[in-house]
């Protein structure tokens, strides 16, 4: 089979539909595409041009495909939109995967994102109705592959001031936020902004007190020696805090390292790795990781661990390492800095921006609609259980628990992997 496939309205067998010559109408065809190669060079061009974050960058997308991807038996197809110049206008790299007899359309990344949506060509208009033909013809063109629903969660409404054209479609909120702010070029004028005289204090008096211990410092993956080692710390100290917690952890899974492993090995234009990795050091050990990455000067927080020794985790290491983690990508002079999708207390301290993000349940068939009923059903008892978190915890574990009621042991569900986990 073709790794293309270009749909074409029967109308246009001739010449091109009434609707494609009507002024405005921003693309004259669709192409779905099966392989990642077949777009890369268009995929690069609206990477560099569009309003994207670094979760629709192929550093990090084409690791995940090759690694979670394959694992989660996610096939991935890729929908262009080109104009009459032949520019391609809009991509979105979406993953098809069977859900209990179910074919869904999703974003490619899976919960490894904090951010999902397509690439639109700046200057491009697309009407709600230009939305509904990208989606509709895309699926048309792959005939009986096609999916029974697309379900396209936690989309910004705009990115860098840039409307993002999916929100044009009937949306519901996402259950969560995602949390951001912009950046000065003076770190310690910013931080003074966002931390508070005493609470600044109580910050120096820990570092203090771990400084007593042994030599304290920043480190980071820029330098090839620290890179594995940050990398080793962050999976021992997520693996181990999950199990002090019974909480079930995908970072326990060879798969999970190899995709961490394979964005390390990628390079940014500077040919600086393009996974940052930050690490607080005590002597030779880390007793602190962040890992992230930065798109168009944004610099996008993806996971985190901390010690849980007592003796190390009184002293707020976690805390101590983001204030420095901010202080530096202040002096990199980055604008702007978010720390993912989930409610925390350390994320409204230093991020001044909740930015709303929604959801897209659109069915294409019958056992869509069926499906569309229950992910509305879930949503509702998602969105009401977040107000009471020991209820929403407890439900997952119920759920878990029924799910796998035929395992050894019961262990409850994984947490989602993206966000900046809550200290």
């Amino acid at each position: 089979m073709s790794s293309v496939i270009e749909y074409i309205p029967s109308s246009r067998l001739a010449r091109l539909s009434a609707a494609e010559e009507a002024p405005g109408r921003a693309f004259a065809k669709v192409e779905v595409h099966r392989a990642s190669a077949a777009i890369e060079s268009d995929w690069a061009e609206l990477e560099a041009l569009a309003p994207v974050s670094v979760y629709q960058t192929r550093a990090f997308l084409l690791p995940w495909i090759e690694t979670l991807g394959v694992v989660r038996k996610i096939t991935p197809f890729f929908i262009a939109a080109r104009d009459r110049q032949d520019r391609t206008v809009a991509l979105l790299c979406l993953g098809l995967q069977r859900y209990r007899g179910f074919r869904v359309a999703s974003f490619l990344g899976g919960k490894e994102t904090n951010f999902n949506f397509g690439l639109f060509r700046p200057g491009t208009h697309f009407s709600v109705a230009d939305v509904r033909a990208l989606l509709n013809d895309a699926a048309a063109a792959l005939g009986p592959e096609a999916p029974d629903i697309f379900v396209l969660k936690n989309q910004p409404f705009e990115w860098a001031g840039i409307l993002n054209p999916l929100a044009l479609l009937p949306h519901r909120a996402s259950p969560s936020f995602a949390y951001a702010t912009k950046l000065a070029a003076d770190g310690d004028a910013f931080l003074a902004t966002k931390l508070s005289k005493d609470t600044r204090k109580k910050l120096r008096k820990k570092e203090s007190r771990l400084a007593e211990m042994d030599q304290l410092a920043l480190i980071s993956g820029e330098e090839p020696r620290f890179a594995r080692k940050i990398l080793d710390a962050f999976f021992a100290e997520k693996i181990r805090r999950c199990a002090e917690k019974s909480i079930a952890t995908d970072f326990a899974a060879a798969t999970m390292r190899a995709f961490f492993d394979r964005l390390s090995r990628e390079r940014a234009a500077s040919g600086k790795p393009w996974l940052e990795l930050y690490g607080l050091s005590l002597g030779d050990r880390i007793i602190a990781t962040y890992v992230g990455a930065t798109h168009h000067g944004r610099f996008s927080a993806m996971v985190n661990s901390f010690d849980s020794d007592p003796s190390i985790a009184k002293s707020s290491p976690g805390d101590l390492l983001l204030m420095k983690l901010v202080a530096a990508q202040c002096a990199k002079g980055r604008a702007s800095f978010d720390l993912g999708i989930g409610e925390a207390r350390y994320k409204e301290t230093y991020c001044d921006t909740a930015v709303p993000l929604f959801d897209i349940v659109l069915p294409l068939n019958a056992k869509g609609r069926i499906l569309a009923v229950k992910q509305a059903l879930g949503w509702r008892i998602k969105t009401t259980l977040k107000k009471h978190p020991r209820a929403f915890a407890m439900l997952r574990r119920i759920r878990h628990f029924v799910e796998h009621k035929e395992s050894n042991a019961f262990v409850p569900p994984a947490p989602k992997v993206s966000p900046v986990a809550s200290r």
